[in-house]
């Protein structure tokens, strides 16, 4: 199921019991929502996807995931020389928030820190 067909599928069903003024047991709703939401989830994560289009979605470089295959530790489908890779397997680089940018040496502002501390 794609996500096209989950929404799809719950606008028409919102729409019906709208229209019929239907009272639903929750859970049940619930239950069947999430099912549906699994299924959407379980087709994305089975696309395969080229070593461009993995490394733009991990984060990675290409030369990264090619040595992670190598390696054995991501598994990968092979078309004559290219890789392709499930998304589901693709590891995610961490994403840092507060390290500081590395900026270029400032030799006089080096010069003060060294001034004031002598």
């Amino acid at each position: 199921m794609t996500r096209e067909d989950f929404l799809t599928r719950w606008t028409a069903r919102c729409n019906e019991l709208e229209r019929l003024g239907a009272q639903v047991h929750g859970a049940k709703l619930c239950r069947e929502v999430l099912a549906d939401f699994e299924a959407v989830m379980t087709s994305e994560d089975e696309a395969l996807l080229g070593l461009e289009a993995a490394a733009d979605r991990s984060g990675y470089s290409k030369d990264h995931l090619r040595r992670l295959h190598h390696q054995g530790k991501l598994p990968a489908r092979r078309d004559g020389r290219r890789l392709f890779f499930r998304v589901g397997d693709l590891p995610r680089k961490p994403i840092r928030f507060d390290s500081k940018p590395i900026l270029g040496y400032d030799p006089i502002a080096d010069a003060r820190r060294v001034a004031t501390q002598a």
